[in-house]
């Protein structure tokens, strides 16, 4: 039975590591990729930032970019097409000319495409990648997991569901975020005068409090986004 995965990851030698790490405040949206050659894949990414030219010399530095086009632009956000550095070889020549990061971009995306996965959506927001997946069954998501993990990739596991879910389908949030913004509420830290402090609900998690300080505005980010900000 095929599995739904949602997880968090963060590393240089992720897909655009080296360019969230020197600009944490960008957002990117991953909208569809594709690859007619495999060493190849390209991907249609959204962007939103306050410096587009900084954004610019950034992806231009990142070695897991081989190249990219800006295809239109409006205000603070902007599409690229974004070719990912053509193999794994080539992607730690490409780090050592351009930047320092050491890159597995591609060495990555094989791995999921060779043990059946399909990426259904991905969004990065303070430095790190929010990823759902879908996997013909638990041992290939074990595979890719054990991939990453053998490459220093830092993984959070969100979910992991049996079979089609449409509630991961219009998911607005993750469970983590959900859970975390639940609790806040529960315990009037959004109340006028707040009830509670980032430490009650740390502790109830068990996570440090930048943790849920950063899922929450995570959290909130994506319900504003969602139904409050409109194109």
């Amino acid at each position: 039975m095929s599995v739904r995965v949602a997880f968090e990851a963060a590393s240089p030698k992720f897909f655009l590591g080296p360019t969230l790490e020197a600009m944490p405040s960008l957002d990117v949206v991953l909208e569809r990729q594709y690859a007619l050659d495999p060493t190849q894949p390209v991907a249609f990414c959204r962007m939103r930032c306050d410096d587009h030219e900084r954004l610019e010399r950034t992806l231009a530095a990142d070695g897991t970019v081989a190249a990219f086009d800006r295809l239109d632009r409006t205000n603070d956000r902007a599409r690229f097409r974004v070719r990912r550095s053509e193999s794994e070889a080539g992607a730690e020549a490409q780090s050592r000319s351009k930047s320092d990061a050491d890159t597995d971009v591609v060495g990555a995306y094989r791995r999921w495409v060779s043990v059946g996965g399909e990426l259904l959506g991905g969004r990065a927001t303070n430095g790190r990648w929010e990823i759902d997946m879908r996997f013909p069954d638990r041992e290939a998501f074990t595979d890719y997991h054990e991939f990453l993990a053998a490459r220093g990739v830092e993984l959070e596991l969100h979910r992991l569901a049996d079979g089609p879910s449409a509630h991961a389908d219009d998911a607005v949030v993750t469970d983590s975020q959900r859970e975390a913004l639940a609790l806040a509420f529960e315990h009037g830290f959004f109340d006028v005068p707040r009830e509670t402090g980032l430490t009650t609900i740390a502790e109830t998690l068990e996570i440090s409090e930048q943790a849920v300080s950063e899922r929450l505005r995570r959290g909130q980010a994506r319900l504003v986004e969602e139904y409050v900000v409109t194109d």
